[in-house]
């Protein structure tokens, strides 16, 4: 698996707000519609962050972004039902968790709803 690079996540952030749209992205790298995007939240409750991975089904290519939680935007998150040694795991293991993303999407769990 290969990162986005420069101008690839340019073109991805181009477009509407994932919050605003949360649809498959068509890839920059491989053209195919298949850009998925998940985000969670993580962190100690003085400190919470929003993380984000977006990430193509087709060539794998991916990208990561961590930032401030301004604690205003709610949404569902599967990760949140798994029990913490479960999360725990899939942190540590990268390509299991986009494969578990990837599941949920399949399953109509993902994309998320932002409210």
């Amino acid at each position: 698996m290969r990162e986005f690079d420069a101008g690839q996540v340019e073109q991805l952030l181009g477009g509407a707000r994932f919050v605003d749209d949360p649809s498959e992205r068509v890839c920059p790298a491989c053209g195919q519609q298949a850009v998925r995007t998940y985000v969670h939240r993580r962190g100690a409750p003085a400190r919470p962050v929003l993380i984000t991975y977006s990430w193509c089904a087709s060539c794998r290519r991916h990208k990561g972004w961590t930032g401030p939680d301004p604690g205003d935007l709610d949404f569902d998150d599967p990760l949140q039902e798994l029990s913490a040694t479960e999360r725990d795991a899939l942190s540590r293991d990268f390509d299991a968790l986009l494969r578990r993303l990837d599941a949920w999407w399949e399953e109509g769990r993902l994309p998320q709803r932002f409210r």
